[in-house]
């Protein structure tokens, strides 16, 4: 007996896109996680290396004439920022003062890049798992109170994919670079059928503004990294499962 089994095809992208108004809505929450962690309007300004007025344009509502879209690489920024002082302000009330010093309550981790320099330490592992896969790093315990501590908590199912997405990303970006071409981005949004608002979404550990990637979107990362390595174009990718209902049609 012939079992067929009908698959309904889905708009591309469609959960993943951000539309123009909600690009307002990002930017005015930035602005307000980073006002929340005392940083006003005037500070972030001079941290992004723009005017004060600009980041008001950007804030406006889309049907006003004063309003202005904020690029993607501009609100990427904004949400670092934002995000950074948050979780600052997050590891604060662990920390203790020691002889003059500050150290934490908890254990410290440290996020390493590439080179095996530390860039940040944090007492949560998944932020510094966050900056680490950024870096194409690692993550390593520096302190604890318990010295026999000394490996970093296993990450639960979406956050390593999560890690192995950003990882994904670093890795093309680094192979793009290597290679001269600037396009990195658009083939990020390709891979995962987003806007280009929406990709640091996929990457972040600040759960409020996080999109959860999927198997498929980190399998496809995985594919296209390796067939750059390999000298290749990159490949049209299909899943396991797709391709075993094509080799089922087959039959």
């Amino acid at each position: 007996m012939d079992v067929q089994i009908e698959i309904e095809p889905q708009p591309k992208g469609a959960f993943y896109r951000m539309p123009v108004g909600d690009v307002v809505v990002a930017f005015r929450a930035g602005e307000a996680l980073l006002a929340s962690h005392g940083i006003d309007r005037d500070q972030a300004a001079a941290a992004l290396g723009l005017s004060p007025i600009t980041l008001k344009a950007y804030a406006r509502g889309v049907a006003t004439v004063s309003h202005r879209t904020i690029p993607a690489q501009t609100l990427d920024r904004i949400r670092d920022l934002a995000v950074d002082a948050y979780w600052k302000a997050a590891a604060w009330p662990y920390r203790i003062e020691i002889g003059g010093e500050e150290a934490y309550l908890t254990p410290v981790y440290t996020a390493h890049d590439d080179t095996g320099f530390v860039r940040d330490s944090h007492s949560h592992p998944l932020r510094m798992q966050e900056v680490a896969d950024k870096l194409g790093g690692s993550v390593r315990v520096t302190w604890s109170v318990n010295r026999r501590m000394t490996d970093v908590p296993p990450l639960d199912a979406a956050a390593a994919l999560r890690s192995r997405w950003r990882t994904g990303v670093w890795q093309l970006r680094d192979q793009f670079r290597h290679i001269g071409r600037g396009d990195a981005d658009a083939v990020l949004c390709d891979i995962a059928e987003c806007c280009r608002y929406t990709l640091w979404t996929l990457s972040t550990e600040y759960r409020p503004w996080q999109t959860q990637v999927t198997t498929s979107m980190v399998e496809r990362i995985e594919a296209a990294v390796a067939d750059i390595e390999r000298g290749d174009e990159i490949q049209p990718w299909e899943s396991a499962v797709a391709k075993a209902m094509a080799d089922l049609e087959g039959l």
